[in-house]
């Protein structure tokens, strides 16, 4: 089944619309993307969750991905930040970040660019810091021993992805959506000369994981990004029962935190 999943990738990459391939039993691309946005929700970022440009000149951390778009652990979308006023001052300010399922245009609220050659780092008016598109993807951290949303606004590391997900005889999945193998995100350089790689590694479940993944399945729901809610909430239903956004079916899976072994080849996550 998961093997189903990384062909699906394959010519494809996650940053750019496509038609879904009738042969799979899993859908992993949200249909949105293939709609006119309906609506946008404001939003702050839930904790935990991880960014490459987290990373220092140098370093890296190691993951494992867990499940796929129609099990509610990979969504794709677009982010702006965002502006308003200040009710004492009267002054525009920061105001969080708007997340969308299509791309924005250019809404009113939309946030300045910021003169970063000046002291006081001033905005400009008459401009506006353009929407990004990113992937949000459950993942455990070997660093951390813990459950993350990885949020990755890097077109060069969702292409490198996708080129990972195409070598279905290396890199597989179990039937309880746990990758059999991890990814390290390396970032090189700092400013214009920043690239970043994955380099990935075949490692088996251990069975620990996949036991307490059954037990913990329900708890994250990534498309709770779009509706202003913490992913971390689990899956959100109205007073009728029904899901929060009134469409979606999909269910939501998370991994357990796990302790790190001395080492590397005894490390669970």
């Amino acid at each position: 089944m998961w093997a189903n999943i990384a062909h699906f990738f394959y010519g494809n990459s996650l940053y750019l619309e496509g038609h879904l391939c009738k042969h799979m039993s899993l859908q992993v691309l949200p249909p949105e993307l293939m709609e006119a946005p309906k609506d946008k929700i404001e939003t702050k970022e839930p904790q935990p969750y991880w960014k490459p440009s987290s990373l220092k000149d140098g370093e890296s951390e190691e993951f494992r991905l867990l499940g796929c778009y129609e099990t509610g652990h990979a969504i794709v979308g677009w982010q702006y930040a965002s502006e308003c006023r200040d009710a004492k001052t009267g002054d525009l300010r920061f105001n969080g970040y708007v997340v969308t399922r299509n791309h924005p245009g250019q809404p009113d609220d939309i946030a300045r660019e910021t003169d970063w050659s000046k002291p006081d780092r001033p905005k400009i008016d008459g401009t506006f810091v353009k929407p990004r598109r990113f992937l949000a993807w459950v993942a455990t951290s070997a660093a951390r021993g813990r459950l993350e949303v990885l949020f990755i606004e890097q077109k060069s590391l969702r292409e490198q992805l996708t080129e990972v997900l195409q070598e279905i005889e290396d890199y597989t999945w179990t039937d309880e959506g746990l990758a059999n193998f991890s990814i390290k995100i390396s970032r090189k350089g700092s400013g214009l000369e920043t690239t970043y790689s994955i380099l990935p590694k075949v490692r088996k479940v251990p069975e620990k994981v996949k036991a307490e993944w059954e037990k913990q399945k329900d708890t994250i729901w990534l498309p709770n990004f779009f509706e202003g809610k913490d992913p971390f909430d689990g899956k959100q239903v109205d007073e009728k029962g029904l899901p929060a956004g009134g469409v979606d079916k999909r269910g939501a899976t998370v991994m357990p935190t796990t302790k790190t072994q001395t080492t590397e080849e005894e490390t669970e996550f």
